[in-house]
């Protein structure tokens, strides 16, 4: 079953090629969900929490770990929205810093995925070039 959001944007940032079957590149961005990374930005010390869910019913979204059966009824294409909060980790305390929205679509190509990224929110910090990234570590 594909699950497409029907408002995915035409426009979109970043299109690459995962060397990773279908079904093996939508594990790996659902494994993502509830991870986190920490980076060194600068001076600072920041954490990145990873959030992912699924199109549901072409209109809405729904976490990835309330859709049972997930990784074994997709075939062809699927929407995910990646949400990756940026917290400032000082030693006194934890500051957020930012909360950057991705829309990722995942579509079938023979024995490889194509994955396009659209940042759909304003705010600096992560953009899709740092997602792919993101994905492409957690692939190998």
């Amino acid at each position: 079953m594909r699950r497409i959001y029907h408002r995915f944007p035409k426009r979109c940032d970043l299109v690459f090629d995962v060397n990773v079957p279908f079904s093996d590149a939508v594990a790996t961005i659902v494994r993502l969900n509830g991870t986190h990374e920490a980076a060194r930005l600068g001076d600072e010390m920041v954490r990145i929490d990873f959030q992912v869910q699924v199109a549901d019913h072409k209109t809405s979204f729904l976490p990835v770990d309330e859709v049972p059966g997930l990784l074994y009824d997709l075939t062809e294409a699927v929407d995910f929205q990646i949400e990756l909060k940026e917290t400032l980790l000082s030693t006194e305390r934890r500051i957020p810093r930012s909360r950057n929205v991705f829309l990722v679509r995942l579509d079938e190509v023979g024995m490889a995925t194509e994955c396009t990224i659209t940042k759909t929110s304003s705010m600096t910090g992560q953009d899709a070039l740092d997602l792919k990234r993101f994905i492409l570590g957690a692939v190998s």
